[in-house]
């Protein structure tokens, strides 16, 4: 009798050999790593080589972007104080934008106006032949509220201070608001003034000095200073611009004395939009009394401090607003001082990156007031440089990556900029339009 029994069919079996080297396929962080060598053909089967997934090599200009969450608005505030005393007569409306010599608050009924600059007044300026950067920061806003104040001693130039004489009871009516000029080393003559800066009679007019009055009549005066050089960045306080602030006084409804000290002008950096009130007239005027803004809209962005390497001055950026419009921009300035830990939410050091737009006055921009955002960085670009998914990198267990044709052979590579997902790549048979196999 015959037996009829089916014999069982063999099962395939793979089995991958290569050299004496097994290979081995891992899918780690986004790479592949193979132990085989560059250079190999797998030998995996004709089903495997069939459904694998692959890319191309592209040519791109690729680019690291650091995305970080942002707030549209008129930028940090500052508290303005007065620093006189007396009674608040008057405030802005909050939202008020204030200018160059326009009037940020009333300090007895007097305006107390705004002057740009970074020098605060911390002095009485009276005396002519004062030199200093408060003196720069009057002359600088005399001239740019169109007031002529006559030429400046130039750098090296030493100037003798004056100190201002104040007229007796007996001479008040006749000298009052007179000014001598200040005198300067070199030697030249000097003119008289009246109060408004002009020429006192003929003789001060045609350059001869006006006749001092009777000693008796003039209190003792303590001896004149030593001269002062003029350096880089100083202002000299002379008649010149002295006439010119009592005229810039007697403008703006302030007392026309021909002085200037702390708290009858506020210094500001520039314009400001005032953002709030701190007070209200009649209160002393002593205190805080209003908080006030840049008037151009910016963008803050918060940073940990270990983090500014990759963030610099002028750096562009792209600013993406609530509506998903995005608009232009470039880092205007990074704050020096960290934050201590325990004034922000995460508990570390940050800065304040201050982010200015290129077209502040757009309609998306204009259209909010304040609002968070999105402010994408730029750290690092490269030009049409040939690029494939970071999946398609094969790490090789004795170092570097590979790129993997779909036949199964390894072209090793020098890799670059990783960036959105993708990855720099350059290296022998590396071309554009290369097909290679890839894990995503």
């Amino acid at each position: 009798m015959r037996r009829n029994e089916a014999s069982p069919r063999p099962r395939r079996r793979l089995l991958l050999t290569v050299s004496g080297a097994s290979v081995v396929l891992a899918i780690t962080a986004g790479a592949v790593v193979w132990t085989g060598r560059p250079g190999q053909e797998s030998r995996a089967s004709a089903d495997e080589r069939v459904h694998v997934t692959t890319a191309v090599v592209e040519r791109l200009d690729l680019s690291d972007t650091l995305t970080l969450g942002g707030t549209l608005g008129h930028g940090r505030s500052r508290v303005v104080r007065s620093g006189k005393e007396g009674l608040v007569t008057w405030l802005p409306r909050i939202g008020a934008k204030v200018t160059r010599g326009g009037q940020l608050f009333r300090v007895n009924d007097n305006p107390v106006p705004l002057l740009y600059g970074s020098t605060p007044l911390y002095r009485t300026l009276r005396d002519e032949g004062t030199v200093g950067r408060d003196v720069r920061v009057l002359v600088d806003n005399l001239k740019g509220l169109g007031y002529d104040v006559g030429e400046q001693p130039v750098v090296g130039t030493w100037v003798r201070i004056r100190p201002a004489v104040q007229p007796t009871p007996a001479e008040a009516g006749a000298t009052e608001g007179a000014a001598a000029s200040a005198a300067v080393t070199s030697g030249e003559s000097t003119e008289g003034e009246t109060g408004s800066g002009e020429a006192a009679d003929g003789e001060a007019a045609s350059g001869k000095s006006v006749q001092d009055p009777a000693p008796s009549a003039r209190p003792t005066t303590s001896p004149s200073p030593a001269p002062v050089q003029v350096r880089r960045g100083d202002g000299v306080l002379t008649s010149g611009v002295i006439a010119a602030l009592k005229r810039w006084q007697s403008r703006s409804g302030a007392p026309a004395t021909g002085e200037l000290g702390p708290g009858d002008a506020i210094v500001l950096s520039g314009a400001v939009r005032v953002g709030g009130l701190l007070a209200e007239p009649g209160d002393a005027a002593v205190g805080d009394l209003l908080s006030v803004t840049s008037t151009v809209k910016q963008v803050t962005v918060p940073l940990k401090a270990d983090a500014t390497g990759s963030v610099r001055r002028g750096d562009k950026v792209t600013v993406t607003l609530p509506d998903n419009s995005t608009v232009r921009g470039h880092v205007t300035a990074l704050s020096s001082d960290a934050q201590s830990a325990d004034q922000n939410a995460g508990g570390e050091p940050q800065l304040t990156v201050i982010v200015g737009l290129d077209d502040a006055d757009a309609e998306p921009v204009r259209d909010v007031d304040s609002g968070s955002v999105r402010v994408g960085f730029t750290s690092a670009t490269r030009k049409g440089v040939l690029v494939v998914p970071v999946g398609a990198l094969l790490a090789l267990s004795e170092g570097g990556y590979a790129l993997q044709r779909p036949g199964g052979r390894l072209l090793p590579v020098k890799t670059g900029l990783f960036a959105k997902g993708r990855v720099e790549v350059s290296g022998p048979g590396i071309s554009e339009g290369l097909r290679v196999v890839t894990a995503s």
